[in-house]
């Protein structure tokens, strides 16, 4: 039992492969579309940024770390409501049978909160790192929101037992 466990961790994850294709897929969609026309890069700026023009591997670079952070903001919201329809059915699955049974949704719901806040908090970084030290503040704020959240939703898993134990 404890060699398939070792083996198990040595495999490459098929979900990391496919998110790590899919940033690098856009990425470099947008970068070809960035070389080809070069007011493609003004369609990703957030209303009030501004911009200074650079060289083209200024704008590929750009373009590619804005549609990394979008994606990676898709995927975090993508995440958090897919946990949440899963805990969701699971609840409704648990109350028909038995409505008095503990449903146990809180504990699983914290765990897909926390993942969705961390990939959040990746795409801000990479969001700062993009737009420039303007907004560092504002960086500093959501990762220590986001933090506060994470702490808060690790203490419910700990306090409530965590879903290993089942």
């Amino acid at each position: 039992m404890a060699e398939n466990q070792v083996e198990s961790n040595k495999a490459v994850s098929s979900l990391t492969v496919i998110v790590v294709f899919i940033v690098v897929l856009v990425a470099v969609i947008g970068a070809v579309l960035t070389l080809i026309n070069p007011k493609f890069v003004f369609t990703l700026l957030p209303g009030g940024t501004t911009y200074t023009l650079g060289g083209s591997i200024y704008e590929v670079v750009y373009v590619i770390l804005t549609l990394a952070t979008d994606v990676l903001y898709l995927f975090g919201g993508g995440v958090i409501a897919f946990g949440a329809s899963l805990i969701m059915i699971r609840f409704l699955q648990r109350k028909l049978k038995d409505p008095y049974q503990p449903s146990l949704s809180t504990r699983y719901l914290a765990g897909y909160l926390t993942l969705g806040l961390e990939i959040f908090i990746g795409a801000e970084i990479i969001r700062t790192v993009v737009v420039g030290a303007s907004e560092i503040e504002l960086l500093i704020l959501v990762i220590a929101s986001r933090g506060l959240f994470s702490l808060i939703l690790y203490l419910e898993r700990r306090w409530h037992g965590t879903a290993e134990t089942e």
